[in-house]
């Protein structure tokens, strides 16, 4: 499983998500810089912190990740090649930038990681939105690099 689940804007904090095991990190939010990936390929921030529902969700700096919509197949080879279309940054709070983009549930973000795996995260569930903070969680799928 995968998840992203934004603390409140108050503790200042961001959130790094490793798509290799799915587990995830916070750090001191610093308006989406990040200090050390370590290995993370997803970064989830507040913008502003004035209001509800700002967070921003993109890729990080020098990894492959890209989404896989809904109606393309679930497969090693289609999530390969989705990893290399690339993830800017995404209102998560805006319905319509998340349809728009085609961050809906049956989608996935797919990566190749920094350990070189394959990993597809299946949009399954997305609660939130507008004024309040979005959750998204999934099943995870991992195929290990070639040795």
């Amino acid at each position: 499983m995968w998840g992203l689940a934004p603390a409140p804007c108050a503790q200042h904090e961001q959130q790094l998500i490793d798509l290799d095991d799915g587990t995830s990190r916070t750090e001191t939010e610093d308006i989406g810089a990040v200090k050390d990936p370590g290995g993370a390929e997803l970064l989830q921030w507040p913008e502003t912190c004035n209001d509800l529902g700002d967070y921003k969700l993109r890729a990080l700096p020098n990894t492959r990740v890209g989404l896989l919509r809904t109606d393309a197949p679930k497969t090693f080879d289609s999530c390969r090649a989705a990893a290399g279309s690339g993830f800017g940054a995404l209102d998560l709070p805006s319905k319509t930038d998340r349809v728009d983009r085609g961050f809906v549930e049956g989608a996935a973000l797919c990566s190749v990681t920094d350990k070189g795996a394959v990993a597809m995260a299946v949009i399954e569930h997305i609660s939130g939105g507008s004024l309040d903070d979005v959750s998204v969680s999934g099943p995870l799928y991992v195929w290990p690099a070639a040795r």
